[in-house]
């Protein structure tokens, strides 16, 4: 994990395989549970004519009880603390996205900066 950490910090990204292995399936569950009843913030982004589906949703991680449960109890906290040397993480939120493939509708690019309350960012 020290060489993880130390890639992280000098690059800013690190691959870890493996480490959600048993979390696959439980969140596979969640994310078609999601699907099936979507919240009040899902947008299915495709309009009448366009062909393919591009639906997001996002929030769902306290409605959706496998994704609490994978915040609350994976080992995903641990590592982000660990890899940011930080003794404190906070889940900001989920977001899911679904792009089928062929869909013409266009992915907007956009940054979330302006909009969420996230201090000590270097630039």
């Amino acid at each position: 994990m020290k060489a993880d950490i130390e890639q992280f910090q000098r690059e800013g990204a690190v691959v870890l395989r493996g480490v959600f292995r048993d979390w696959i399936e439980p969140l596979r569950e969640g994310f078609e549970q999601n699907l099936a009843a979507p919240s009040a913030f899902a947008i299915e982004n495709v309009g009448s004519g366009e062909g393919g589906r591009f639906f997001e949703d996002y929030c769902n991680w306290q409605r959706i009880p496998a994704f609490k449960d994978f915040v609350l109890n994976s080992p995903a906290a641990a590592i982000a603390g660990a890899l940011m040397q930080s003794r404190q993480v906070q889940v900001f939120h989920e977001h899911i996205l679904v792009k089928e493939p062929g869909t013409s509708k266009p992915t907007p690019w956009h940054q979330d900066l302006p909009y969420y309350c996230v201090d000590g960012l270097q630039t």
